[in-house]
């Protein structure tokens, strides 16, 4: 081989690699500048909101203060992403016509609490201290509307169970407060 084609080889190597470099950086940085964006519940800009009341077996009240991921989108987003949560905040996703759903954790670095709503507004399953970044899929156990997700350990800490009733107040836009 010639030396001008070994030099014209290593000059398409070195190109070569720093391409890889370049396109390494790039996606790098992309998938950090997403996580970035959402870390926390408030950076959640243009979302519906809602309380969610749940009132206990021992009629004791407990409020929420919820997002609504309604849409499709909303709802494979979820809290993906997000870090933490206040102890009164949530997430309330709504399935309409009812069904039964099955959720996972991917991307999602915190521990939840998942609660499974019927469209009575009551309590069916109760899917405790979630895994996170988990891809195994948490079953609904039954026919659902609504998926009332919290910080994990709070539905034992607040006494929480299948069968208390859960209701909203009115859907507030994003731009209400």
């Amino acid at each position: 081989m010639s030396e001008h084609l070994k030099k014209r080889m290593i000059i398409r190597k070195s190109y070569f690699h720093v391409f890889l470099i370049i396109l390494s950086s790039f996606l790098f940085y992309s998938s950090s500048a997403i996580s970035e964006k959402a870390k926390h519940l408030k950076d959640l800009a243009g979302w519906d909101k809602t309380t969610a009341i749940i009132q206990t077996h021992e009629n004791e009240i407990i409020e929420f203060r919820v997002l609504i991921a309604q849409s499709n989108k909303q709802r494979r987003q979820g809290l993906m992403h997000i870090e933490s949560m206040e102890e009164d905040q949530g997430m309330l996703f709504i399935f309409d016509p009812n069904r039964k759903v099955s959720m996972w954790m991917s991307n999602t670095p915190m521990t939840l609490d998942m609660l499974f709503i019927d469209k009575n507004g009551k309590i069916i399953n109760i899917a405790k201290n979630t895994t996170p970044y988990s891809t195994k899929g948490i079953s609904s156990g039954g026919s659902i509307n609504w998926v009332l997700e919290i910080n994990g350990g709070l539905s034992d800490q607040l006494n929480i169970k299948n069968g208390d009733h859960v209701r909203l107040s009115s859907i507030k836009a994003h731009d209400e407060e």
